[in-house]
């Protein structure tokens, strides 16, 4: 039997008062801001504020991945760049403009926060939760907001039996699955009043509104005051839930990431005290911050290894993985027998990698002299691999770092904000909208410094090659949830951040471009042909004929070798330094010839100006959509 002290809440009639989302020609905006309101007029309702009105706005935002036009087919950047980091910044004051005063002000607000926690044993249980519904009552001075939790903890066991002589072993299949679901009520009271249970109940939910959430971290700031700010980030990355150790499983997981950041529809409700006779406004100035980045493709070995293109990438893995002074016992192969008397190498280190012989790879190698003469350095040529079995070790090794690099890592920033300013009016008693103006900025480059939120901590050297997968998963998903958690909360406690133009030809996206260009594949229609390359990129004929005698054929060999160039000539003066040693200690080892430079340093940084310059005039005014 119902309870008639309790009737059922009433749903609030919301009334649109603005939207950045006017109809227009063409397809909706990427991302739009709309303003609701609503003034109860019950007097019990409204008694315990004689000298204030009371209204009740909600403001629901949409969110949607950024685009950069296409200008050319070289500038292939056009696709949905995902947000990761919204913050909704809203300000209430008089009409007249008056400032220093604190009414009208922002009495209560939902959602005010939103976490996801993982506990237990890791992997095994999921929680997520978002509020279903939020509640206004009691004078106003409560807002409930209803929410719900689930949780998933799935355990499976696998036996199996076998039996030898009078001897046997037997076991089971079996799986268990636990639901668990909870509700969770959080209230905000501002004033402490007597009243009867039943009045209080009826009162608590005398207005009721059903919400919409995207599900991601939130956080709310500023309530009782003339601003209000909510901050949304993606929910945080979590570890797998069957086996992590499956390359295949934590890849796709770290791939969908990638893509996802945070898109659909988010709303906020608050309830606003204006003194009588006032007129207001509302601003509401919406920030997106997303990542443009380079997503790894599929890992292939269909690039073949071409000497003057690839060799920059393939000293550059040796020189990461093996850094100088590694220690020889660390190589993933034993060459402590192939030195010549091992015993007079007591702690044999890496002093340089040389390219000697017919294709191979070979290491200058420096150990602690024995006996008291410290000045009889012993000294070694060790032969490592062919540069074919390491350029299959350079294609699985890159595509496994980009895979596991966080966007936020070395992507780049871009800011785009959306303001929404709308006034209201009290006529003949009743609350009208008396104006409206929106203004959208273009998207540009937010040039943040890395060091404000990158902590380091990923392992570049030997020790990160002898990880097993599950242990490069829990290192990644970590290192991704505190750089993302990091500079969500650099950008919900900034305002203002120097911003530049979206330039295509700026260094960061030419770098971009660049890495994109490295990793196209042949029969990729992005691939242009030497000729249209050129064409495209401002080439000139001085320059093309130099690329034409490096190997150049299309667009990519023409990013690989203006990438490889730096490297090559680092080689060149490191070899030079060991030549000076050899001479200088009366060593008689021969040692390999110089690189032949086909591409010198400054002429790479010439072919980086001019293609800067060409896409500056491809797009030179590159904006988001509004």
């Amino acid at each position: 039997m119902a309870d008639p002290t309790l009737p059922l809440p009433v749903e609030i009639p919301w009334t649109l008062a603005s939207t950045t989302q006017p109809l227009n020609a063409g397809d909706p905006d990427q991302t739009a801001i709309s303003l609701f309101y609503y003034e109860p007029d019950e007097e019990t309702f409204t008694s315990e504020f004689p000298d204030q009105r009371i209204v009740f706005l909600k403001f629901t935002t949409t969110v949607s991945p950024a685009t950069i036009p296409l200008a050319s087919p070289v500038t292939q950047l056009g696709e949905g760049v995902p947000c990761f980091h919204v913050l909704l910044d809203l300000k209430i004051r008089k009409k007249s403009g008056e400032l220093g005063t604190i009414r009208p002000y922002f009495h209560a607000a939902a959602p005010m926060h939103r976490t996801m926690l993982q506990t237990g044993v890791v992997g095994a249980e999921a929680f997520e939760g978002e509020a279903d519904q939020q509640s206004m009552g009691r004078s106003a001075s409560q807002m409930n907001e209803a929410s719900s939790t689930r949780a998933r903890t799935t355990s499976a066991s696998l036996g199996g039996g076998f039996g030898i002589g009078g001897f046997s072993v037997g076991g089971s299949v079996s799986s268990t699955t636990t639901s668990v679901s909870g509700s969770r009520s959080v209230s905000q009271q501002i004033d402490t009043t007597q009243r009867q249970a039943s009045e209080e109940r009826r009162e608590l939910t005398s207005h009721r509104t059903n919400v919409e959430n995207v599900l991601t971290l939130l956080n709310a700031k500023y309530v009782g005051t003339p601003y209000l700010t909510f901050s949304l980030a993606p929910q945080p990355l979590q570890l797998l839930s069957i086996d992590p150790s499956d390359p295949n499983l934590w890849y796709s997981q770290l791939l969908m990431r990638r893509s996802s950041g945070i898109e659909g529809v988010q709303e906020y409700t608050a309830i606003v005290l204006v003194p009588k006779g006032e007129d207001f406004c509302v601003n509401a100035r919406l920030r997106r911050v997303c990542v443009l980045d380079n997503p790894p493709g599929p890992l292939t070995y269909d690039e073949y290894f071409q000497f003057n293109q690839h060799l920059g990438r393939l000293l550059n893995y040796l020189d990461r993985v093996y850094p100088v002074g590694t220690p020889l016992e660390e190589l993933d192969v034993d060459l402590t027998p192939s030195l010549p008397n091992p015993q007079n190498f007591p702690r044999p280190i890496i002093e340089n990698w040389v390219i000697s012989g017919p294709g191979y790879m070979s290491i200058d190698v420096v150990s602690p002299p024995r006996g008291p003469n410290p000045g009889n350095v012993p000294r070694a040529f060790v032969a490592y691999k062919h540069m074919l079995e390491i350029w299959l070790e350079v294609l699985r090794d890159e595509y496994e770092r980009e895979v596991a690099r966080s966007p936020v890592e070395r992507g780049v920033l871009l800011g785009e904000t959306r303001t929404l300013d709308t006034c209201f009016a009290f006529t003949n008693s009743a609350l009208t909208v008396s104006g409206s103006t929106v203004a959208v900025s273009p998207l540009a480059h937010l040039p943040v410094d890395p060091g404000l939120f990158d902590i380091g901590g990923v392992a570049a050297d030997a020790s990160a090659v002898n990880l097993s997968t599950r242990e490069r998963a829990f290192e990644t998903a970590t290192r991704w949830n505190l750089l993302e958690n990091r500079l969500a909360t650099l950008f919900a406690n900034r305002r203002g951040f120097p911003q530049k133009g979206l330039s295509l030809g700026s260094e960061p996206i030419l770098g971009l471009l660049l890495d994109r260009w490295t990793r196209l594949r042949t029969g990729d229609p992005q691939n242009l042909p030497f000729d249209e390359a050129a064409k495209t990129l401002g080439l000139s004929a001085a320059q093309k004929k130099t690329l034409k005698g490096a190997g150049a054929t299309d667009l990519r060999s023409i990013a690989q070798l203006v990438k490889a160039a730096p490297q090559l000539e680092s080689y060149n003066g490191r070899l030079q330094e060991l030549r000076t040693t050899y001479q200088r200690n009366k060593i008689q080892t021969p040692l390999p010839d110089a690189l032949p430079i086909v591409l010198p340093v400054r002429d790479a940084d010439a072919l980086r100006k001019t293609i800067a310059t060409a896409l500056n005039k491809l797009n030179p005014d590159s904006t988001s959509k509004p």
